[in-house]
């Protein structure tokens, strides 16, 4: 994850109104319920530090308690042409395994400002074990797979200019100097948010390129009550990108597309007994690491 994913209040029950909504780029509009609540809801939906807080809501705790964040997902491999046959096409290359813990708070202004540390592991794309070697499918060369990858982010969330991250420099991003929104749709007391960016960053003489899109799926009563200072939710992750460096692909046409499911737990006790044990191991005391200000 390029930028670091950073993430706000109408009666719980007038919220329920069950309208669809038109999402195309836009924050969507609900069209049922009573003119009144729908021009409330609309207004909130369309309100970037709303949306700001909202983001900061799902994605941690805005009461100021530290959250671990479980993170499991796949890489695949895509290769363009046409007529390809479908393993040629797209394949599973190897499973990821990460976590995140988190603190974030609220400032003045209306941003949400976050302090984290992410880890991640790789995994086989078949087998219940770590990656240590992965043979590269095209040229047959064994590799070492990296043992981690990952560190610490400090990042702002801005309504008016959208996300901001310490030492980002080189990092270009289509959210980046606009408004912070969502896409709401709204099925009966559920609602889906979605949000996308594409992004290059240039390290050296190294440039990157990657598409991502953000979704979480959550009670709607509970994202519009600001009481809920964390809204659990069910959250995703899928990226377009370049191949990784140490793949070794040079100029192979195609790019990786990773999907990442996460969840945020209330202690860091809740991560699976393989991952932790991994953790200690490679990142001795990382796992129970104190995030402050």
């Amino acid at each position: 994850m390029t930028v670091g994913a950073t993430t706000p209040m109408m009666t719980r029950r007038d919220c329920l109104v069950g309208g669809g909504l038109l999402v195309a780029g836009q924050p969507g509009l609900v069209r049922a319920g009573s003119p009144s609540v729908n021009q409330k809801l609309d207004a909130r939906i369309a309100d970037p530090r709303f949306n700001t807080e909202l983001i900061g809501r799902l994605q941690g705790d805005l009461s100021g308690r530290q959250r671990w964040i479980h993170n499991p997902g796949f890489v695949f491999a895509t290769v363009p042409g046409q007529g390809l046959a479908p393993g040629e096409f797209g394949r599973l290359l190897y499973r990821v395994e990460g976590f995140t813990a988190r603190i974030s708070r609220l400032l003045d202004d209306g941003s949400v400002e976050e302090r984290s540390h992410s880890w991640m592991f790789y995994r086989h794309a078949d087998e219940d074990r770590w990656l240590e070697t992965f043979e590269n499918p095209w040229s047959g060369e064994m590799l070492e797979a990296p043992p981690y990858r990952g560190g610490p982010t400090h990042s702002w969330l801005h309504p008016a200019t959208g996300p901001e991250l310490e030492g980002g420099a080189g990092l270009e991003s289509t959210a980046i100097g606009r408004p912070t929104k969502l896409n709401w749709r709204i099925h009966d007391s559920a609602v889906w948010l979605t949000r996308h960016a594409a992004s290059r960053l240039q390290a050296g003489t190294t440039v990157r390129n990657e598409f991502s899109i953000d979704q979480w799926i959550c009670r709607l009563d509970e994202a519009l009550d600001s009481r809920h200072r964390h809204v659990p939710a069910t959250y995703s992750w899928t990226s377009q990108a370049q191949w990784q460096p140490w793949l070794r692909m040079g100029d192979r046409p195609g790019g990786l597309l990773w999907r990442i499911d996460s969840v945020v737990l209330d202690d860091v006790e809740q991560l699976p007994v393989a991952f932790v044990e991994r953790m200690e191991k490679l990142l001795p005391g990382k796992l129970r690491q104190r995030l402050t200000w």
